[in-house]
């Protein structure tokens, strides 16, 4: 496998061999640290923009949509190395928990769009069609959710049949 600029700045970030985060025991520690309070980023800070543009408004929206996407872009770069690493990123069920969290993460970028248009023009209507228009797009996603999982129940069911 080739090194990627990626690859370069996980290892960089990561510290292997360093002793930024201490032995084995300690990093692993960290890692458990970084990854629950990046959990709780994702969760967080969206619904802080959601609720935020409403309140403050129209001056409210531009800082805000970019402390969005400098939180969504990383989130992006993760999945894109994971996937580079050969990790399968289509779940292989779907749990309460799992639907929650999606639910919770993703909802809050809908209402911030929707609060955006609206905070902008409130005379406008066009705000209405985004909130028509991004539960059209969650029902799209868990279509595609619910194909990309089945097509993988077949896939792991022919490579079972095979061994």
């Amino acid at each position: 496998m080739t090194t990627t600029i990626l690859d370069r700045v996980v290892r960089w970030n990561l510290d292997f061999g360093g002793d930024i985060y201490g032995d084995e025991r300690e990093r692993l520690r960290w890692y458990e640290g970084m990854t629950t309070a990046a959990s709780l980023h994702h969760l967080l800070l969206p619904w802080a923009a959601a609720v935020m543009v409403w309140v403050l408004g129209k001056p409210s929206v531009l800082p805000l949509a970019v402390m969005l996407a400098a939180l969504w872009v990383p989130m992006m770069v993760a999945t894109l190395y994971v996937r580079h690493r050969q990790v399968d990123t289509t779940p292989r069920s779907w749990s309460a928990k799992r639907i929650v969290l999606l639910v919770a993460g993703v909802t809050p970028y809908a209402v911030f769009v929707v609060g955006a248009q609206y905070v902008t023009d409130p005379d406008d209507s066009s705000w209405l069609g985004s909130a028509v228009g991004s539960v059209f797009g969650a029902l799209l996603g868990v279509a595609a959710a619910i194909v990309k999982g089945r097509r993988r129940a077949r896939q792991e069911a022919l490579a079972g049949d095979e061994d």
